[in-house]
């Protein structure tokens, strides 16, 4: 079954992936009810409000080139919609990506403007693995479309930063993914995604995902510092979370397909 939304950037982000409200351990937790805890938000970690994030992308040899961005969340009967806009540097100043979610089993919808293009596109189906404005996070990974929607083992819980996790292993039900299995280590103390290792379907590493800091806004641990890597080149997406803003009420009308060439 597909569990609540997450959230990405998560991705963000998954950029950045968010987690619900701390509880507390409970020995009789499935591992189907400790990954909906931990993804029960969208992929910027809070159900409304703005952010200020940057996106560095580093190259295995030490290059990097740092992108602007801004980011919204809110929440629509219960169903969470992010908006991310580019603010620099000028070759992707402009691009605006829209996602929001569906209730059930519904894939996400998934909007993505480009000035240059003039035209706002739909991601759907296999487009949602190609990656994200060039980084290592893919479209599906926004959504954690492959940690919601799988079927779970849970290992030895593990000890990160001498804070106790579980460890599950999902193992994605979508025919399109191209990942075979996911493992995922969770905070006990905050139901927060610390770090997620990607296998392809042939049981290969490609992709690591790690939280390096966080804080709590609102009562919810927000990741500040996240990275994903990809394992085959070395390339490196961080994400730095610089600053959240919940107290400002957000438009529903900013969260449409329309809205996206608007700037």
């Amino acid at each position: 079954m597909r569990g609540p939304h997450l959230r990405v950037l998560g991705a963000l982000f998954a950029l950045v992936t968010g987690s619900a409200a701390p509880t507390s351990a409970c020995a009789e937790d499935t591992p189907a009810a400790i990954v909906a805890r931990a993804t029960d938000t969208n992929s910027l970690g809070f159900d409304h409000g703005q952010a200020k994030i940057r996106m560095v992308l580093k190259e295995a040899g030490g290059s990097a080139k740092e992108r602007s961005i801004s980011a919204r969340s809110a929440k629509e009967g219960g169903l969470a919609r992010t908006l991310i806009r580019f603010l620099s540097p000028s070759e992707v100043q402009g691009s605006a990506f829209l996602l929001l979610e569906q209730a059930g089993d519904t894939p996400d919808d998934m909007y993505l403007y480009l000035p240059a293009l003039k035209r706002t596109r739909r991601i759907s189906g296999n487009q949602k693995d190609g990656a994200f404005m060039g980084s290592d996070f893919s479209y599906a990974d926004m959504e954690n479309r492959d940690a919601k929607a799988a079927t779970y083992v849970r290992k030895p819980d593990a000890v990160v930063d001498g804070v106790s996790c579980y460890d599950i292993v999902a193992k994605p039900t979508a025919g399109d993914t191209p990942y075979g299995r996911l493992e995922l280590l969770i905070r006990q103390d905050n139901n927060l995604i610390v770090r997620t290792d990607f296998f392809d379907k042939a049981d290969a590493p490609t992709k690591t995902y790690a939280v390096h800091t966080f804080k709590l806004v609102d009562g919810r641990p927000v990741a500040t510092e996240a990275e994903m890597k990809t394992q085959a080149t070395g390339h490196t997406t961080v994400i730095f979370i610089d600053s959240i803003d919940t107290q400002t009420p957000a438009s529903p009308a900013d969260f449409t397909p329309d809205a996206l060439s608007r700037g």
